[in-house]
This record gives C-alpha cells, sequence and structure tokens, in this order.
C-alpha cells in the first residue's frame, strides 16, 4: 500500500507598517484564495489575532489570491510605552512568520515605516517554500557579517534557502548594514534582541525558522564556494534519521588580509584547541563533542520546541553551549530509542575570518574555562570529558588549612601568559621547536584559570587546584625544552 504524503502548505506575506498602534500588511496562502488568519507578535508575545481579508488593490494586480489578503492588527495598549519592541506576525496554527520589521520599532512614538512591494513589480517579499533555514547570530562585526551574508546568498541560490540573522544587541553599524541587505535579499530575516549571548540568538532565529533543515553557522565564517548549502541538503537527504547532524569544515582564508600567524595555524593544527579537525577522519560519524554551531546543520524536528528546549541561554559567554546542547539532545533521543550522530563532510567548507594572537586566544581560553563550570552544573560527573577529571578531584580535596593567600598562584599564571607574549611580540613566536608546546600549555593553563576563578563555596580547595595547574605546566614545559634549551626550568623545583 503506497505511503501517504503529507502537503505542508506554504505562505506569503509581508509586514508593511507600524504605524498609528496598527500593524498593517498582507498574508496568503499559495494557490489558495482563502483567507488565512495572522496573529502580532510583540517581543515574541501574542498580542491579538485577525483575519487577513481585507482588499488591496496592488495584491491584485500582482495575481496574489483575489487581492483580498491584507491585515490590520490594533497594537495593545500595554506595548505603547515608546520603548524598543520586536514586532512581527505569524500566520495562526503554524510556525510560519510571515515577516519582520527590520529591527525593533519604538512603539507610542512616530513610526518608522518599511517599504511596500511597488504595485508594479513582483513582491520582493513573497515567501516560497524553502528546504533549509541558515541561522546566524551576530554581535559586533558589521562588516564580516555583511560579507558573509552576501557569500550565504549566493549559496541559497542554488537551494531553497532561507537567511535568519539575530542581531544580538550590537552596538557598531550591524543594524544599519542589516537594513541594507533586506533591500538586496528577498530571503533574508532579521531581528533585533539584547545582548544575552548566541545561545538565546540561535534559538530564535530555529523557532522563526521555515526549512526542515537548520544550518548554524558563525557571523564570521563564509562558503568556499556555492556548492556549501547544496551539500548540506545532499547529507540530510541520505541520512534521514531526525538525529543525524552534519558538520562541515572550517579552515582559515587564503587571502593576503588575514595571514595566518603561529598562533592560529597551531590552535586549528597541532594543538586543536579551537577545532578537533586534525584529528578527525572524512565521512565518518562522531558524537556530541564535536558539535560545532560555526557549522552544523540538524533536521528542524530533532527539538520540539526551539525557544525552551534548544540551547542553553545561560551560557552567556560562546562557550560550551555547543555540546552542552548536543549532549542533552544525545540523551533525550537516547530515552526515545533514537540515536544522535554527527556526520563530518568536510567538502561543506567554510572559511573563518576571525584573527587570533597570544593574547586574544588566552582571553577566549578563560571564558571557555568559566563555561565548564556551567557545563558540569547541568552535567555533574561529566569533568572527564571537559578534560577537568584531575582538577576537579583536587578541588574536591580536603584543604591543608593553610592561610597563604591563593593570588600568589594566579600571579605565577599571569607571568607563564606574559612569557608567552614576550616571545611573540620580541623574539618570533614558532621560531623555536618548543614553542608549539609552550601555546598548548599555556592555552590549556588559561582554560583551567577560567575555570578556577568560577569555583565558590567554603569547600572548595583552590590552592590545591592551583599547585595541580602548576604541576601540570611544569611537566608539560620539563619534557618539551629541559634538553633543548634550558635542562630544567628555574623556580619549578618546588612545585
Amino acid at each position: 500500500m503506497p505511503a501517504t504524503v503529507a502537503v505542508v502548505p506554504s505562505y506569503q506575506g509581508y509586514l508593511d507598517t507600524v504605524s498609528g498602534g496598527v500593524a498593517a500588511g498582507w498574508a496568503a496562502r499559495l494557490n489558495d484564495p482563502a483567507p488565512v488568519d495572522v496573529t502580532l507578535l510583540i517581543d515574541g508575545i501574542p498580542g491579538g489575532s485577525g483575519r487577513a481579508d481585507g482588499h488591496r488593490d496592488d495584491l491584485a494586480q500582482l495575481g496574489v489570491g483575489t487581492g483580498d489578503h491584507a491585515f490590520h492588527l490594533p497594537i495593545p495598549a500595554v506595548f505603547m510605552d515608546g520603548q524598543p519592541h520586536a514586532v512581527s506576525v505569524q500566520v495562526v496554527g503554524t510556525d510560519h512568520i510571515i515577516g519582520l520589521v527590520a529591527g525593533e520599532m519604538v512603539l507610542g512614538t512616530p513610526p518608522r515605516p518599511t517599504p511596500r512591494p511597488a504595485p508594479d513589480l513582483p513582491a520582493p517579499h513573497v515567501h516560497r517554500p524553502v528546504e533549509l533555514s541558515v541561522i546566524i547570530p551576530t554581535y559586533n562585526r558589521g562588516a564580516v557579517m555583511e560579507a558573509s551574508i552576501e557569500r550565504y546568498a549566493a549559496c541559497a541560490q542554488r537551494i531553497g534557502a532561507e537567511l535568519i540573522v539575530i542581531d544580538d544587541g550590537s552596538r557598531d553599524d550591524t543594524p544599519e548594514r542589516l537594513t541594507r541587505l533586506l533591500a538586496s535579499h528577498s530571503n533574508l530575516i532579521t531581528d533585533r534582541v539584547p545582548n544575552g549571548g548566541p545561545a538565546r540568538a540561535r534559538n530564535l532565529a530555529a523557532s522563526m525558522a521555515r526549512g526542515r533543515i537548520l544550518v548554524f553557522v558563525g557571523d564570521d565564517v563564509a562558503p568556499v564556494d556555492d556548492s556549501f548549502l547544496s551539500i548540506h541538503a545532499a547529507a540530510h537527504s541520505r541520512f534521514s534519521h531526525v538525529g543525524q547532524a552534519v558538520l562541515g569544515k572550517i579552515s582559515w582564508p587564503n587571502v593576503s588580509d588575514l595571514p595566518v600567524n603561529y598562533v592560529m595555524s597551531h590552535i586549528q593544527g597541532e594543538g586543536e584547541q579551537q577545532f578537533g579537525y586534525k584529528s578527525m577522519k572524512a565521512y565518518s560519524w562522531f558524537d556530541w563533542r564535536l558539535f560545532y554551531s560555526s557549522n552544523i546543520s540538524v533536521k528542524k524536528a530533532m527539538v520540539p520546541d526551539w525557544l525552551t528546549d534548544g540551547y542553553d541561554s545561560s551560557f552567556y559567554l560562546a562557550a560550551f553551549e555547543d555540546p552542552e546542547f548536543a549532549l542533552r539532545t544525545t540523551l533525550r533521543l537516547d530515552e526515545m530509542g533514537e540515536k544522535f550522530g554527527i556526520f563530518y563532510a568536510p567538502s561543506a567548507h567554510l572559511v573563518h575570518h576571525h584573527p587570533y594572537t597570544v593574547a586574544s586566544f588566552i582571553s577566549r581560553q578563560v571564558s571557555v574555562g568559566m563555561m565548564a563550570q556551567r557545563f558540569l552544573e547541568l552535567h555533574p560527573g561529566r569533568a572527564g570529558d571537559l578534560g577537568l577529571h584531575e582538577l576537579k578531584q583536587r578541588l574536591d580535596s580536603p584543604s591543608s588549612g593553610s592561610n597563604f593567600p591563593v593570588e600568589h598562584y594566579f600571579s605565577v599564571f599571569e607571568g607563564l601568559k606574559s612569557w608567552a607574549l614576550v616571545i611573540e611580540n620580541h623574539y618570533g613566536m614558532g621560531q623555536q621547536n618548543w614553542h608549539a608546546d609552550l601555546l598548548k600549555t599555556v592555552f590549556q593553563l588559561a582554560y583551567f584559570e577560567g575555570f578556577l576563578r568560577v569555583q565558590t563555596g567554603p569547600h572548595v580547595n583552590l590552592a590545591a587546584g592551583c599547585r595541580f595547574v602548576l604541576e601540570t605546566v611544569r611537566g608539560h614545559m620539563n619534557r618539551a625544552i629541559a634538553t633543548e634549551v634550558l635542562g630544567d626550568l628555574p623556580g619549578f623545583g618546588l612545585v
């Protein structure tokens, strides 16, 4: 007996203006003249519903149904407070957002209308059925973000795809750049939220997405060629189970304006402290630990409700929210009898426009260590997965009762990090064989330090944790340079 195929209706429409306490626009179902019902959303909160059945001559001239598809939704007085609000409209009974006013609207003050479709041209914001939704959170990277969007737009021309960009409270010229991009790309949707980290921004975009496949990327990565989205789509056609994700490759660009220094080469190569691609076998399966939201795709249906079950927004820094989401999803699917896996397809290739120095990557590693604590709060017993098992044991050990100030340990940490900075700035990082070991050690030190700095409670043996970090540094560096340079590092015999 043949399988029954469910046909999902497709919608089109646009939110034209928010003016005089009314949100006005149009909405229709493709190839169906019957009016649809729509709900006004203010900051994601329903603010009333109505029927899109008003007549507009321009819609009739464009052949949009009968032309009787306009709506006028009054904005509740509680939102008319002179403050900025995100305004959107959703088709009732669906996840379909018909359009967004760019950024946030200040309600209760003179309006800021957006352009309406010209009556003698095809409607610029008519939504077609989409297969993929590209999810891009952005924060204070206006120029790089804009260049990346143009590359994704070129990829989207080859496949039914929409681009959803959430501005996470940028303070640069990102809003102005997004406004320009909106005028050029009909498949681009944007929103703006107060700064709260990429986790919340991704969840919002995922909840708005119409695509069956969600492709999560960063705002500073861009496709190598126009086949990027097609490769993700093809992989999901081959691996159709709900828990099967697809991971693409990320590398540094081969361009003269972003030279790859020794630090950048190290962290993505031998050090593997940003991505683990060096040790990964192409076209193989991996688990939750290699879930990189800079280039990964999943089925939207994998998560019941992205706003509540997606990325955990308590990760306020951009670190560990990716594997935590993947681990939580793995555990949930296991309970359902499903499996979660990540298929590595390096042909889905992005280049990363994000230069690093010793100082900037140390700062990144400290943030990663801080967020590791939040990961372990949510998943106790997983310290080994994060490389923190032994350090955690030391922190949990009984205190010796010494009154020695732990600030002295952190001063030594600063000195070790400064050692690497001096070499980078005056002696040429990468000029000696042992510099790779130095970077790996110092970046691990920074990770441990971030974890130590967020430990609280009367029973935390911070001094023992600090001594473990110094023992680790001594062991790594003595093995690396004892016979090559110094014999033994002065002062470390006491640790």
